[in-house]
Protein backbone atom coordinates (compact mmCIF):
# COMPACT_ATOMS: atom_id res chain seq x y z
CA UNK A 1 0.00 0.00 0.00
CA UNK A 2 1.12 3.71 -0.77
CA UNK A 3 -0.61 6.68 1.16
CA UNK A 4 0.29 10.34 -0.01
CA UNK A 5 -1.61 13.32 1.49
CA UNK A 6 0.03 16.84 0.40
CA UNK A 7 -1.55 20.17 0.72
CA UNK A 8 -0.41 23.68 -0.39
CA UNK A 9 -1.76 26.74 0.47
CA UNK A 10 -1.20 30.38 -0.21
CA UNK A 11 -2.24 32.66 1.95
CA UNK A 12 -2.36 36.36 1.40
CA UNK A 13 -2.88 39.12 4.74
CA UNK A 14 -4.50 42.96 3.88
CA UNK A 15 -5.40 45.18 6.48
CA UNK A 16 -7.34 49.05 5.59
CA UNK A 17 -6.63 47.64 1.74
CA UNK A 18 -3.31 47.05 1.54
CA UNK A 19 -1.34 44.09 1.46
CA UNK A 20 0.58 42.82 4.16
CA UNK A 21 2.09 40.02 2.97
CA UNK A 22 1.62 36.24 1.89
CA UNK A 23 2.89 33.13 3.01
CA UNK A 24 3.03 29.87 0.91
CA UNK A 25 3.42 26.82 2.57
CA UNK A 26 3.27 23.00 1.47
CA UNK A 27 2.64 20.24 3.77
CA UNK A 28 2.70 16.57 3.96
CA UNK A 29 0.06 15.37 5.94
CA UNK A 30 0.43 11.26 5.28
CA UNK A 31 3.18 9.91 3.05
CA UNK A 32 3.70 6.19 3.86
CA UNK A 33 4.42 3.09 2.09
CA UNK A 34 3.14 -0.56 4.47
CA UNK A 35 3.23 -4.23 3.33
CA UNK A 36 1.23 -7.18 4.25
CA UNK A 37 1.04 -10.63 2.49
CA UNK A 38 -1.59 -12.19 1.51
CA UNK A 39 -3.51 -14.21 4.10
CA UNK A 40 -1.12 -12.83 6.46
CA UNK A 41 -2.11 -10.89 10.15
CA UNK A 42 1.67 -9.04 9.84
CA UNK A 43 0.98 -5.76 8.49
CA UNK A 44 4.25 -3.31 8.67
CA UNK A 45 4.65 0.42 7.39
CA UNK A 46 7.04 3.59 7.51
CA UNK A 47 6.69 7.12 7.32
CA UNK A 48 4.30 9.19 7.62
CA UNK A 49 1.32 7.82 9.37
CA UNK A 50 -1.81 8.21 11.66
CA UNK A 51 -3.56 5.59 13.12
CA UNK A 52 -6.91 5.25 15.02
CA UNK A 53 -5.62 2.85 17.46
CA UNK A 54 -3.02 5.03 19.01
CA UNK A 55 -5.12 7.42 20.93
CA UNK A 56 -3.87 10.45 20.64
CA UNK A 57 -0.40 10.64 19.23
CA UNK A 58 -2.32 11.50 15.63
CA UNK A 59 0.18 12.10 12.77
CA UNK A 60 4.11 10.37 13.40
CA UNK A 61 6.65 9.87 12.00
CA UNK A 62 8.05 6.30 11.79
CA UNK A 63 7.45 2.64 11.47
CA UNK A 64 4.48 0.51 12.81
CA UNK A 65 3.56 -3.10 13.17
CA UNK A 66 1.06 -4.71 13.53
CA UNK A 67 -0.70 -8.25 14.38
CA UNK A 68 -4.55 -8.35 13.13
CA UNK A 69 -6.75 -11.03 13.33
CA UNK A 70 -10.95 -11.17 12.77
CA UNK A 71 -11.42 -10.13 16.77
CA UNK A 72 -8.35 -8.76 17.92
CA UNK A 73 -5.19 -7.40 17.13
CA UNK A 74 -1.69 -6.23 18.92
CA UNK A 75 0.55 -3.90 17.82
CA UNK A 76 3.70 -1.02 18.46
CA UNK A 77 5.07 1.86 17.10
CA UNK A 78 8.37 4.05 17.05
CA UNK A 79 8.44 7.48 15.92
CA UNK A 80 9.08 11.31 16.50
CA UNK A 81 6.57 13.96 16.11
CA UNK A 82 6.43 16.23 13.33
CA UNK A 83 6.97 20.08 14.06
CA UNK A 84 3.89 22.10 15.27
CA UNK A 85 3.78 24.81 13.02
CA UNK A 86 5.78 23.72 9.29
CA UNK A 87 4.91 19.59 9.43
CA UNK A 88 8.05 19.18 8.12
CA UNK A 89 10.11 16.38 9.97
CA UNK A 90 11.80 17.39 13.69
CA UNK A 91 13.38 14.94 15.97
CA UNK A 92 13.11 17.05 18.74
CA UNK A 93 9.84 15.16 20.30
CA UNK A 94 10.08 11.05 19.89
CA UNK A 95 7.27 8.86 20.81
CA UNK A 96 7.22 4.90 21.17
CA UNK A 97 4.08 2.77 22.50
CA UNK A 98 2.35 -0.30 22.03
CA UNK A 99 -1.72 -1.41 21.99
CA UNK A 100 -4.18 -4.12 22.17
CA UNK A 101 -7.52 -4.23 20.68
CA UNK A 102 -10.54 -6.21 20.80
CA UNK A 103 -13.88 -6.03 18.26
CA UNK A 104 -17.43 -8.02 17.95
CA UNK A 105 -17.66 -10.36 15.74
CA UNK A 106 -17.82 -9.68 11.88
CA UNK A 107 -21.53 -8.46 10.30
CA UNK A 108 -22.42 -8.65 13.66
CA UNK A 109 -25.23 -6.62 14.59
CA UNK A 110 -24.03 -4.45 18.19
CA UNK A 111 -20.45 -3.90 16.82
CA UNK A 112 -18.26 -2.46 19.47
CA UNK A 113 -14.88 -1.91 19.76
CA UNK A 114 -12.36 -1.74 22.66
CA UNK A 115 -8.23 -0.32 22.52
CA UNK A 116 -6.19 -0.03 25.48
CA UNK A 117 -2.18 1.04 25.22
CA UNK A 118 0.51 2.96 26.52
CA UNK A 119 2.97 5.89 25.19
CA UNK A 120 5.88 7.37 25.70
CA UNK A 121 7.13 10.81 25.18
CA UNK A 122 10.57 12.01 24.91
CA UNK A 123 11.72 15.69 24.30
CA UNK A 124 15.28 15.92 23.61
CA UNK A 125 15.92 13.49 25.58
CA UNK A 126 13.49 14.19 28.79
CA UNK A 127 10.36 13.38 29.66
CA UNK A 128 7.19 14.69 28.00
CA UNK A 129 4.69 12.62 28.69
CA UNK A 130 4.02 9.19 29.56
CA UNK A 131 0.88 8.03 30.00
CA UNK A 132 -2.05 5.14 29.30
CA UNK A 133 -5.13 5.21 27.53
CA UNK A 134 -8.46 3.10 27.12
CA UNK A 135 -10.80 3.51 24.22
CA UNK A 136 -14.01 2.02 23.37
CA UNK A 137 -17.23 2.53 21.63
CA UNK A 138 -20.65 0.58 21.34
CA UNK A 139 -22.86 1.03 18.42
CA UNK A 140 -26.55 -1.19 18.64
CA UNK A 141 -29.48 -0.73 17.14
CA UNK A 142 -30.36 2.09 19.69
CA UNK A 143 -27.43 3.22 21.90
CA UNK A 144 -24.75 4.08 21.00
CA UNK A 145 -21.59 4.74 23.38
CA UNK A 146 -18.13 6.87 22.72
CA UNK A 147 -15.71 6.33 25.65
CA UNK A 148 -12.10 7.41 26.36
CA UNK A 149 -9.71 8.05 29.13
CA UNK A 150 -5.93 8.59 29.23
CA UNK A 151 -4.15 8.51 33.00
CA UNK A 152 -0.76 10.31 33.33
CA UNK A 153 2.39 8.67 34.94
CA UNK A 154 4.26 11.98 36.54
CA UNK A 155 7.98 11.07 37.31
CA UNK A 156 10.66 12.88 36.94
CA UNK A 157 10.89 16.45 36.65
CA UNK A 158 6.82 16.08 36.80
CA UNK A 159 6.73 15.24 40.36
CA UNK A 160 8.00 18.27 41.14
CA UNK A 161 4.28 20.07 39.76
CA UNK A 162 2.00 17.56 40.17
CA UNK A 163 0.91 16.17 43.31
CA UNK A 164 0.02 12.32 42.63
CA UNK A 165 2.02 9.99 40.72
CA UNK A 166 -0.50 8.81 38.62
CA UNK A 167 -3.43 11.33 37.15
CA UNK A 168 -6.46 10.58 34.96
CA UNK A 169 -6.69 13.27 31.91
CA UNK A 170 -8.52 13.66 28.96
CA UNK A 171 -11.96 12.30 29.52
CA UNK A 172 -14.38 12.15 27.09
CA UNK A 173 -18.13 10.31 26.90
CA UNK A 174 -20.62 10.66 24.13
CA UNK A 175 -23.81 9.32 24.35
CA UNK A 176 -26.61 8.67 22.08
CA UNK A 177 -30.43 6.42 22.00
CA UNK A 178 -32.86 6.27 19.68
CA UNK A 179 -36.21 6.60 21.29
CA UNK A 180 -38.30 5.86 18.37
CA UNK A 181 -36.91 6.16 14.73
CA UNK A 182 -37.76 9.24 14.44
CA UNK A 183 -36.20 11.03 17.93
CA UNK A 184 -32.52 10.13 19.29
CA UNK A 185 -31.12 11.58 22.26
CA UNK A 186 -27.43 12.56 23.17
CA UNK A 187 -25.70 13.83 26.30
CA UNK A 188 -21.84 13.93 26.74
CA UNK A 189 -18.65 15.04 28.68
CA UNK A 190 -15.74 16.25 27.47
CA UNK A 191 -12.62 17.69 29.56
CA UNK A 192 -9.90 17.35 27.07
CA UNK A 193 -6.85 19.01 26.62
CA UNK A 194 -6.73 21.51 23.53
CA UNK A 195 -5.35 19.33 20.95
CA UNK A 196 -3.43 20.21 17.67
CA UNK A 197 -6.32 19.90 15.01
CA UNK A 198 -4.34 19.73 10.88
CA UNK A 199 -6.91 21.23 9.25
CA UNK A 200 -6.77 23.42 6.12
CA UNK A 201 -10.51 24.75 6.55
CA UNK A 202 -10.95 27.29 9.33
CA UNK A 203 -13.74 29.17 9.48
CA UNK A 204 -15.76 31.76 12.79
CA UNK A 205 -17.94 28.83 13.29
CA UNK A 206 -14.68 26.04 13.73
CA UNK A 207 -13.21 28.59 15.80
CA UNK A 208 -16.13 28.84 18.28
CA UNK A 209 -16.94 25.25 18.63
CA UNK A 210 -12.71 24.92 19.47
CA UNK A 211 -13.23 27.11 22.17
CA UNK A 212 -16.24 26.31 23.91
CA UNK A 213 -15.94 22.51 23.38
CA UNK A 214 -15.19 21.03 26.76
CA UNK A 215 -18.00 21.08 29.08
CA UNK A 216 -21.42 19.13 29.75
CA UNK A 217 -23.90 18.90 27.20
CA UNK A 218 -27.17 17.31 26.67
CA UNK A 219 -30.12 17.28 23.85
CA UNK A 220 -31.87 15.66 20.81
CA UNK A 221 -32.55 15.46 17.18
CA UNK A 222 -35.50 14.68 15.77
CA UNK A 223 -36.55 13.47 12.40
CA UNK A 224 -39.98 14.52 10.71
CA UNK A 225 -41.94 13.57 7.33
CA UNK A 226 -38.73 11.86 6.20
CA UNK A 227 -36.64 15.12 5.38
CA UNK A 228 -36.87 17.68 8.21
CA UNK A 229 -35.02 17.40 10.54
CA UNK A 230 -34.70 19.56 13.90
CA UNK A 231 -32.39 19.56 17.16
CA UNK A 232 -31.85 21.47 20.47
CA UNK A 233 -28.65 21.07 22.55
CA UNK A 234 -27.37 22.81 26.05
CA UNK A 235 -23.95 23.30 26.93
CA UNK A 236 -22.21 24.50 30.01
CA UNK A 237 -18.60 25.10 30.16
CA UNK A 238 -16.44 25.30 33.55
CA UNK A 239 -12.76 27.16 33.65
CA UNK A 240 -10.60 27.41 30.81
CA UNK A 241 -9.12 30.56 29.42
CA UNK A 242 -12.79 31.79 28.68
CA UNK A 243 -13.81 31.00 31.98
CA UNK A 244 -17.41 29.83 32.52
CA UNK A 245 -19.43 29.51 29.81
CA UNK A 246 -22.92 28.28 28.93
CA UNK A 247 -24.21 27.58 25.03
CA UNK A 248 -27.90 27.03 23.55
CA UNK A 249 -27.60 25.77 20.03
CA UNK A 250 -30.80 25.09 17.68
CA UNK A 251 -30.66 23.54 14.75
CA UNK A 252 -33.05 23.11 11.69
CA UNK A 253 -32.81 21.16 7.72
CA UNK A 254 -34.08 19.33 5.15
CA UNK A 255 -32.62 16.91 3.00
CA UNK A 256 -33.00 14.36 -0.08
CA UNK A 257 -34.89 17.27 -1.82
CA UNK A 258 -35.73 15.81 -5.32
CA UNK A 259 -33.50 13.83 -8.03
CA UNK A 260 -30.98 16.46 -7.05
CA UNK A 261 -30.77 15.59 -3.37
CA UNK A 262 -30.87 19.87 -2.19
CA UNK A 263 -30.50 19.93 1.26
CA UNK A 264 -30.60 23.83 3.59
CA UNK A 265 -29.03 23.29 6.71
CA UNK A 266 -29.43 26.47 9.56
CA UNK A 267 -27.88 27.08 12.61
CA UNK A 268 -28.25 29.42 15.92
CA UNK A 269 -26.48 29.67 19.59
CA UNK A 270 -26.67 31.93 21.84
CA UNK A 271 -23.51 31.50 24.45
CA UNK A 272 -22.32 34.16 27.40
CA UNK A 273 -18.85 33.43 29.32
CA UNK A 274 -17.52 35.66 31.82
CA UNK A 275 -15.79 37.62 28.60
CA UNK A 276 -18.03 37.90 26.23
CA UNK A 277 -21.65 36.97 25.14
CA UNK A 278 -23.48 36.48 21.34
CA UNK A 279 -25.05 34.82 18.90
CA UNK A 280 -24.35 32.19 15.84
CA UNK A 281 -25.88 31.98 13.22
CA UNK A 282 -25.05 29.83 10.32
CA UNK A 283 -26.89 28.32 7.11
CA UNK A 284 -26.25 25.91 3.71
CA UNK A 285 -27.51 25.06 1.25
CA UNK A 286 -26.39 21.83 -1.36
CA UNK A 287 -27.34 19.85 -4.00
CA UNK A 288 -25.77 16.66 -6.19
CA UNK A 289 -26.19 16.33 -9.85
CA UNK A 290 -26.09 12.44 -10.02
CA UNK A 291 -23.27 11.09 -8.39
CA UNK A 292 -20.47 13.34 -9.93
CA UNK A 293 -20.92 16.62 -8.82
CA UNK A 294 -21.82 18.08 -5.81
CA UNK A 295 -21.94 21.91 -4.71
CA UNK A 296 -22.48 23.62 -1.43
CA UNK A 297 -22.89 27.32 -0.90
CA UNK A 298 -22.26 28.35 3.01
CA UNK A 299 -22.65 31.10 5.08
CA UNK A 300 -23.18 32.81 8.74
CA UNK A 301 -22.81 35.61 11.09
CA UNK A 302 -20.92 35.79 14.80
CA UNK A 303 -21.95 38.76 16.54
CA UNK A 304 -20.43 39.10 19.68
CA UNK A 305 -20.31 41.61 22.73
CA UNK A 306 -16.99 42.20 25.20
CA UNK A 307 -17.88 41.97 28.82
CA UNK A 308 -14.93 43.34 30.02
CA UNK A 309 -14.06 46.36 26.84
CA UNK A 310 -16.39 47.41 24.38
CA UNK A 311 -13.53 48.19 21.73
CA UNK A 312 -13.11 44.11 21.99
CA UNK A 313 -17.03 44.08 20.70
CA UNK A 314 -16.74 42.01 17.35
CA UNK A 315 -18.66 41.09 14.23
CA UNK A 316 -17.90 39.13 11.82
CA UNK A 317 -19.47 37.91 8.77
CA UNK A 318 -18.46 34.69 5.90
CA UNK A 319 -19.91 33.05 3.17
CA UNK A 320 -18.45 30.19 1.09
CA UNK A 321 -19.02 27.78 -1.85
CA UNK A 322 -17.55 24.40 -2.44
CA UNK A 323 -17.53 21.46 -5.14
CA UNK A 324 -16.56 18.55 -5.51
CA UNK A 325 -16.32 16.71 -9.09
CA UNK A 326 -16.03 13.14 -10.39
CA UNK A 327 -13.37 13.15 -13.19
CA UNK A 328 -13.61 9.20 -13.44
CA UNK A 329 -11.09 6.49 -13.29
CA UNK A 330 -10.49 7.65 -9.84
CA UNK A 331 -9.57 10.91 -9.81
CA UNK A 332 -11.60 13.88 -8.12
CA UNK A 333 -11.29 17.18 -8.14
CA UNK A 334 -12.72 19.57 -4.84
CA UNK A 335 -12.28 23.49 -4.46
CA UNK A 336 -13.78 25.29 -1.65
CA UNK A 337 -13.36 29.33 -1.46
CA UNK A 338 -14.21 31.37 1.23
CA UNK A 339 -14.26 34.84 2.63
CA UNK A 340 -14.64 36.39 5.84
CA UNK A 341 -15.16 39.86 7.22
CA UNK A 342 -14.69 41.09 10.55
CA UNK A 343 -13.95 44.37 12.53
CA UNK A 344 -9.74 44.15 12.55
CA UNK A 345 -9.41 41.95 9.76
CA UNK A 346 -10.39 40.42 6.33
CA UNK A 347 -9.19 36.27 5.89
CA UNK A 348 -10.11 35.35 2.07
CA UNK A 349 -9.41 31.39 1.48
CA UNK A 350 -8.99 29.74 -1.81
CA UNK A 351 -8.34 25.76 -1.26
CA UNK A 352 -8.28 22.98 -4.46
CA UNK A 353 -7.09 19.72 -4.26
CA UNK A 354 -6.64 17.01 -6.86
CA UNK A 355 -6.51 13.14 -5.57
CA UNK A 356 -6.33 9.66 -7.48
CA UNK A 357 -7.47 6.76 -5.54
CA UNK A 358 -6.06 3.09 -6.56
Amino acid sequence: DLAVDVRARQTYRTMAGQQLGSENTTSVYRLATAYQAQGSPWRLSAGRQLSPSLASVSIFDGVQGEYRTSRWSLGAFSGTQPDPVTLGYSSAVREHGGYAEWRNAPEARRRWTLTTGVIGSYEEGTINREFSYLQGSYYGPRLGLWVAQEVDVNRGWKTQYESQTVSPTSTFVSVRYKVIDALSLNAGYDNRRNVRLYRDRVTPETQFDDQYRNGVWGGFDLRMAGHIRAGAELKTRDGGDLGAADSATVTLGVDRLTRAGIFVDTRSTRYTSDQVEGWLHSVGFGLSLGSRWHAEITGGIRDETSRVDPLLDDKVTWYGLETDLSLGRGWFLSTSAETSTGKTEQLDQVYTSVSWRF
